[in-house]
């Protein structure tokens, strides 16, 4: 059986102000699993040095409530790291 899960595209210094660790954390007490999670920048020089945004795509899966719940936890990590998110959608 396929579960829903919200996909979820960030875009910002992911790696320099790690932002998967916060993402963690932030998560802890949301009952979803971040899934299929995926960083990539163009050029690694650059992107440690913050003059290329990198960009990490992952999924929330669980209960649609708590993945709602995740989300606004996701809206709040990108803007307090200067990061925006350019996707969100539903998957089953």
């Amino acid at each position: 059986m396929l579960e829903p899960k919200t996909e979820i595209r960030m875009v910002g210094h992911i790696l320099e102000k790690g932002v998967i660790f916060e993402l963690e954390k932030a998560l802890r007490d949301v009952d979803v699993e971040v899934m299929h999670v995926e960083v990539s920048f163009a050029a690694l020089k650059a992107g440690i040095e913050e003059k290329m945004p990198s960009i990490m795509r992952f999924y929330l899966v669980g209960p649609k409530e708590e993945r709602e719940k995740a989300l606004e936890t996701v809206k709040k990590l990108a803007e307090d790291t200067g990061c925006r998110i350019d996707h969100i959608a539903e998957r089953t």
